[in-house]
């Protein structure tokens, strides 16, 4: 059974940490899943900041870490640096529309850079592959509607398995859409062929591979929903209410993680969009909402049976991204207000803060888990985990 306790709020200094990282407490419900472990502490500390044209929007990290990338100004630059910060390589993608609050992946190891496509591509495209020496586009991939307008192929969320031998892309689409068919598509790298799609009614506005590539999880655009999909054969293993179906509004789901183990997922809300009718400006509604966008911007939930675990209070919505160390030892997002947030509930009421020096669209944690870089407006700021 699980007990709900609430925390007095405390902070102190952890360590010698460049960039004001605080270790305080949260209200959550204590639990004990067998899966994890006790986490060591952790310390952190400022490595370098990476300059990118304009302000940074998304980041990733290669397979083995030996690369880092960017895409800055709307998206209309990707930068490569290697594991020391050094460029290797700055690629301009003119055109194509702004991106914001979307993915930015490596493939086949550090050679190529997967990121939507230019300028006037084809309405069927669901992104362009660069190879990162050249620069040079060296493939452009369909989404799961080929022949139909663009935003039903689009692909903004994607990410690979560890082995990166498959991919996974969502398309925002879903039932309220004329020609809705499918939304996630898997594709297998080494030839871009579509291993399946599948339809998620509600809109896939975020998606994350978790159980190391075994699961697919993604938040939906309405409703609140979590959807857990079988990452081989696109089957939806599990679906279920991360928020609670309301008179007053609904819930934007742009921020997924899902455990190492997959037994764990958090998602956070990124918009809150507000009913009309009787509701709409009442003190109720206005109640509701700024509790979605404080209190309960973040969750974590049980994937085998949708139970929730525990609520982030610290984190002011709305929540832009999430990712788990690849090491199971926390759950990393960022927030509104300038904030890295480090949360193990699993551990204990403990949670890490970073205060960052712009607010940050973006974050990724290296493959072996000894570094976390998150965007700022001026680029790319990385700090060492120890």
């Amino acid at each position: 059974m699980f007990k709900t306790t609430s925390f007095k709020l405390a902070r102190k200094v952890v360590g010698t940490v460049f960039g004001a990282v605080v270790w305080t407490t949260a209200t959550l419900v204590t639990f004990a899943p067998a899966a994890q472990a006790d986490a060591p502490p952790l310390n952190f500390q400022k490595e370098f900041d990476l300059d990118t044209p304009g302000a940074a929007v998304a980041v990733t990290w290669s397979a083995d870490g030996s690369s880092i990338a960017a895409a800055s100004n709307y998206g209309g630059v990707l930068t490569v640096w290697d594991r020391s910060g050094h460029v290797v390589n700055q690629i301009r993608r003119v055109g194509g529309g702004p991106t914001l609050e979307g993915s930015l992946t490596f493939a086949h190891g550090s050679s190529q850079l997967i990121f939507p496509p230019p300028e006037t591509p084809n309405n069927s495209t669901a992104f362009a592959i660069w190879d990162v020496s050249t620069g040079q586009i060296v493939k452009s991939v369909d989404g799961p509607q080929p022949g139909d307008d663009y935003p039903y192929n689009r692909a903004d969320h994607f990410m690979t398995t560890p082995d990166q031998t498959l991919l996974a892309a969502a398309t925002r689409t879903g039932r309220g859409w004329k020609s809705f068919k499918n939304n996630v598509t898997v594709y297998e790298t080494a030839s871009w062929q579509v291993v399946h799609t599948t339809a998620l009614l509600q809109g896939a506005p975020s998606l994350c591979v978790f159980a190391n590539g075994r699961l697919i999880g993604a938040g939906s655009v309405a409703g609140g929903h979590v959807s857990i999909l079988d990452t081989k054969t696109g089957v939806i293993v599990e679906d279920f209410p991360a928020y609670e179906e309301s008179k007053y509004g609904s819930s934007l789901l742009g921020a997924i993680a899902g455990s190492p183990a997959g037994d764990l997922i958090m998602v956070g809300a990124t918009s809150t969009v507000l009913n009309g009718g009787e509701y709409w400006g009442t003190p109720e509604q206005r109640a509701w909402a700024e509790a979605r966008d404080s209190t309960e911007a973040v969750r974590l939930f049980r994937v085998k049976d949708g139970s929730r675990i525990a609520t982030f209070s610290a984190a002011k919505g709305p929540i832009r991204q999430a990712m788990w160390d690849p090491k199971g030892r926390f759950v990393a997002f960022v927030d509104n207000q300038r904030g890295l947030f480090l949360w193990a509930p699993w551990v204990g009421p403990d949670y890490k803060k970073i205060d960052l020096p712009s607010k940050t669209l973006s974050l990724a944690i290296s493959p072996n888990g000894d570094r976390i870089a998150v965007t700022t407006d001026h680029g790319v700021r990385v700090y060492s985990i120890h």
